[in-house]
């Protein structure tokens, strides 16, 4: 069965890097593209007819000029409704292998009041989803993904691994040490062995139980807390495609994403896979 790759556009200036992503990745895997975009179901219907139809057109010619255009199949569709929650309908309406969003438009007060569309839709989405901030002039060449051995961060790195079938993969665990300055007040490795032996221990188990990408080279296993420990790593690998999973507690409510994804979605560094 082929997959589908959904891409939500707004039709700004701020979507052409996820289309064009989108159609990139879709031409390798040989994939079907669906472009859509969201028309508010609270606009009388005289406003909201002739903007469906000006969407419509507009979407058809902005497909039309993608580069890889002629070699992917695609379509568009016009939904109505709040995006938060048309898009994730969509999504599974059409059983899409992955989702494809560009970056929200930044409005540095509201968004300090309240969440962007974009985090909305991950939030209520069940599909990987790929946000896009980069130029897309090459195909990935290294990821890093943020491990923490649970079934979304797993699922995310194998994710990864198909879309980017020749880039490096090197992963990084935050290995946090609880009460650490009580633990080992001036740093003492004898007092933290047993927290690295116990991580050690995971990160075999994990290997062994799960399907893998044979280029994952060794996970870093650091110390400190997950931010500063992932911000560290992109500074030194300076990856192209950061991969995390949307949260790693088991049997947390579908609608939450975790704060290191919350705060990636925010500024991603680089282009984000986020998976459940």
């Amino acid at each position: 069965m082929t997959a589908t790759i959904l891409i939500a556009t707004d039709l700004s200036p701020r979507a052409d890097r996820a289309v064009n992503r989108a159609f990139r990745l879709a031409r390798a895997m040989d994939a079907d593209v669906l472009l859509a975009t969201v028309i508010d179901s609270d606009l009388p219907e005289d406003v909201a007819r002739p903007m469906a139809e000006a969407a419509a057109a507009r979407l058809t010619r902005f497909a039309a000029a993608i580069p890889q255009a002629a070699e992917v199949r695609h379509a568009t569709r016009i939904v109505t409704g709040d995006p938060s929650s048309a898009i994730p309908r969509l999504a599974d309406e059409t059983d899409a292998a992955l989702v494809v969003l560009g970056l929200h438009r930044d409005r540095p007060f509201l968004d300090l009041l309240r969440e962007t569309t974009m985090e909305r839709i991950v939030r209520h989405i069940s599909r990987p989803v790929l946000l896009v901030r980069d130029p897309v002039d090459h195909d990935y060449a290294a990821l890093l993904a943020a491990l923490d051995f649970a079934p979304a961060s797993t699922a995310a790195l194998q994710i990864a691994a198909r879309l980017a079938p020749e880039a490096a993969i090197h992963g990084v665990h935050a290995l946090h040490i609880p009460y650490r300055g009580f633990i080992a007040p001036h740093g003492s490795s004898i007092a933290i062995a047993p927290f690295r032996r116990s991580a050690e221990m995971r990160l075999a188990e994990w290997r062994a139980q799960n399907d893998l990408p044979a280029r994952l080279a060794d996970v870093a296993l650091v110390e400190g807390a997950a931010h500063l420990v992932l911000n560290a790593e992109i500074e030194a690998r300076r990856p192209d495609l950061l991969v995390l999973g949307a949260h790693g507690r088991a049997g947390a409510a579908p609608s939450i994403l975790g704060s290191l994804a919350n705060d990636l979605m925010r500024a991603p560094p680089c282009d984000l896979l986020v998976a459940r």
